[in-house]
């Protein structure tokens, strides 16, 4: 399960953040960084408690050389459809912007039904909302600031999604506090909090937060800020310039996969 969101504090300063929760309450990021993209992987055995069993494909957060930023949410697990996390990897990689990514996922949908999942992204212009019902998808342009949990807003809530327990209250908190961002400190503050209690945004619950992040693109280049871990118990998260893009080099790579909290990060995959 998890909480993800757009914003923008300015005209050049766009935002996209997640919190990755598990059933375990640990978990080890594979990175995928190269010249023209850089993702997290996504796995779609998510809700396993064994790490020797993961499934790992497509990203669950990523960011383009062209700017673009993306990441998704489950919403219902199908086991015969393909993982959404696949399509935030198409979008970074065949996207240049918003509609281009988001012809990419569509196109993706009509050839094979996907998982249910939110996927939202973020460009120097626009933002849009994308959910995915197997073959189905509703794209949403945002206007503001805006998140989803892991329930389909405009399709509709259904009795059979992983999650209807925490899902609604987490949406509700983090879409009343998005709102009222003012800076960066107030984005880590969203991904911190309990307003529910241990099932906030922040989870420590049935699913446990495992990751937090937040990409920045802004003067041409992202930074990412992440933490490992629930983010109520790490104030500072590590701030690392995404090596893509004119950024790029095979030293900077290297530094960048170096800093990355994960013991994995170091595996070329």
């Amino acid at each position: 399960m998890c909480t993800i969101g757009v914003l923008r504090l300015d005209e050049d300063d766009s935002l996209l953040f997640k919190n990755k929760d598990f059933v375990r309450d640990s978990f080890d990021d594979r990175v995928v960084i190269d010249e023209e993209v850089f993702g997290a992987r996504g796995v779609s055995t998510w809700a396993g408690t064994n790490p020797n069993d993961d499934r790992f494909s497509g990203f669950s957060i990523g960011s383009n050389a062209s700017g673009l930023l993306c990441c998704d949410s489950n919403v219902r697990t199908v086991g015969d459809h393909a993982n959404y996390d696949d399509l935030v990897e198409i979008a970074l990689r065949e996207g240049a912007d918003v509609p281009s990514a988001i012809e990419a996922v569509c196109s993706a949908v009509e050839r094979g039904p996907y998982v249910w999942a939110n996927l939202i992204m973020i460009d120097s212009n626009d933002s849009a909302s994308v959910e995915v019902r197997s073959n189905d998808v509703e794209v949403v342009p945002l206007e503001g600031p805006t998140a989803r949990a892991n329930h389909h807003v405009v399709l509709g809530a259904s009795p059979n999604d992983d999650d209807t327990i925490t899902s609604k209250s987490r949406y509700e908190s983090a879409h009343e506090r998005v709102a009222a961002v003012a800076d960066l400190d107030d984005v880590f503050e969203l991904l911190r909090s309990h307003d529910d209690g241990d099932t906030g945004i922040c989870n420590h619950s049935l699913y446990q937060t495992v990751y937090s992040y937040v990409l920045r693109r802004r003067g041409g280049a992202t930074s990412l800020y992440v933490v490992q871990g629930r983010p109520c118990e790490s104030p500072t998260p590590d701030e690392l310039m995404l090596p893509i893009g004119r950024n790029w080099s095979m030293n900077k790579e290297a530094e960048f996969r170096a800093a990355y909290p994960s013991a994995n990060s170091l595996k070329m995959i």
